[in-house]
């Protein structure tokens, strides 16, 4: 059983990379004959285990990492995408020849038109010979969302030389099917025409259970490093928030609830924000924010790439060189949130794998998935209200950080309370009490039975063996 998972960048620190490697350890442990193929432009090696049955297949014209790339397909006409498009749709049609079936990850977010047009062909060459691959569609992202992507595909017109967009981009074929990763995006899957018949799939994505260290000593030599590199007090408590320091985590408004809990509960948290970002409009949002915390002397820790990756990596000797996620999940007090777009949301559960309680913000079209599971989550808050404004539309990025250092008037404190008080209810309710504890406990059970990489990975195979092959049509 041969298995390709194809993206555009393969081993580079984002979601779909994450699913992925999840899905293919699964797969991998369950399926003994099973073999993996990564397909795309080669950042890192995915996965280092089982190399006798993984392939990485480096395909460079996939990469959007680049972003004179990336900004270049604005300014290209749609021949230009179909001309190299056909040349990539040849070279993976090779790549995948013996292939039994193929994912495409996020194949019509339109980040790069080429490859969308090259998946486009491979779908229609499949559905059209006797071929033995089954093709999934996996969305990740719509590209309506995503607007300057989006004015890139329309340029596909359905005149006579080029098809039209949405043909393109929702291909209909007998022998593919797709996958959404909440019920939210298979509302807007059926909305583009993509019914029964067509095969759409509900698989959300799974926690990562190899990430997990019973190993509580090396998670400790973590805590030590960051209290003696950052000057922290040794009773402190960490707030855990495992995201890219982009402006739609929101991250100012968890370093207000971070100050917030400090005052209210004379407590000794610190914000822990995980991952810096790389593009520069999302640089020019990190060096503010990190302008602001060195300037006030905040309690906030923003980037730990150089101590933190997905895995433990060891030098030669041994020695650790990178902590875990993981670790970082062990030594942490709580998770928390603020974020205002997820496609996915996976903290919502990993937290509680992690036996650690998440606060914060809700995202209700995200976390209703979970929360249809069992999952409790009313303690988190749809606004957070100040002056009549919900703290994410309040102003500029200026003014919310400058709501922080409000926060040491007792009268802004107060007034701030009075105008939330089902929030601050919720908020305040597992802050180290047994109702925490609880919650950890029923929570964690839930996310085991409903997302663990073994439960879905039984789900994708189901799912890519009821897409039929063109050979398994009756005639």
């Amino acid at each position: 059983m041969k298995i390709a998972f194809l993206h555009y960048n393969i081993g580079h620190r984002d979601g779909v990379n994450s699913v992925m490697r999840a899905n293919a350890h699964s797969l991998l442990e369950k399926y003994k004959k099973c073999r993996i193929y990564f397909v795309g432009s080669s950042v890192r090696p995915l996965i280092e285990e089982h190399k006798d049955r993984v392939e990485q297949i480096d395909v460079p014209e996939m990469d959007i990492l680049k972003k004179s790339k990336v900004e270049d397909y604005s300014k290209q006409e749609v021949y230009d995408y179909m001309k190299e498009g056909v040349d990539l749709f040849h070279k993976l049609d090779e790549i995948l020849e013996d292939m039994d079936y193929v994912i495409f990850e996020n194949p019509n977010i339109g980040v790069h038109p080429a490859v969308t047009y090259a998946y486009y062909r491979l779908v229609i060459k499949n559905a059209q010979r006797g071929i033995k691959r089954k093709l999934t569609y996996r969305m990740h992202d719509f590209a309506e969302d995503r607007r300057g992507n989006f004015i890139n595909l329309m340029k596909f017109r359905g005149s006579e030389s080029s098809p039209y967009w949405h043909k393109v981009i929702f291909p209909r074929a007998e022998n593919l099917s797709f996958i959404v990763i909440n019920k939210k995006d298979f509302t807007k899957l059926q909305s583009h025409g993509i019914i029964e018949n067509n095969r759409p799939f509900y698989l959300p994505n799974p926690v990562n259970d190899r990430l997990y260290y019973d190993d509580k000593e090396t998670s400790e030599k973590l805590r030590k490093k960051l209290i003696k590199k950052y000057s922290l007090n040794k009773y402190s408590k960490f707030l855990f928030y495992p995201v890219r320091i982009v402006p739609r985590k929101n991250v100012e408004e968890a370093i207000f609830l971070t100050q917030l809990l400090n005052i209210k509960f004379n407590e000794n948290y610190v914000l822990v924000a995980s991952l810096k970002p790389k593009g520069k409009a999302d640089l020019e949002y990190f060096n503010t924010l990190k302008k602001f915390v060195k300037e006030h002397k905040l309690p906030v820790i923003l980037g730990i790439n150089d101590m933190v990756t997905l895995k433990r990596t060891y030098t030669k000797s041994k020695n650790i060189k990178t902590f875990g996620l993981g670790d970082m999940y062990n030594l942490c007090d709580k998770v928390i949130s603020t974020s205002t777009l997820e496609g996915f949301g996976l903290f919502f559960i990993e937290s509680w794998f992690f036996n650690k309680a998440i606060i914060g913000r809700d995202l209700p079209d995200i976390t209703s998935d979970f929360k249809n599971k069992g999952i409790n989550l009313e303690h988190l808050y749809n606004a957070l209200f100040v002056d009549g404004s919900d703290f994410k539309d309040f102003g500029t990025l200026s003014k919310r950080l400058n709501l922080i250092l409000k926060l040491d008037d007792s009268k802004f404190l107060q007034q701030l309370e009075d105008n939330n008080k089902q929030t601050f209810a919720g908020f305040y309710d597992p802050i180290n009490t047994e109702d925490e504890e609880k919650l950890i406990k029923k929570n964690r059970k839930l996310v085991l039975d409903n997302y663990s990489t073994d439960v879905l990975a039984k789900e994708l195979k189901k799912i890519l063996d009821k897409t039929p092959s063109r050979l398994e049509f009756k005639k």
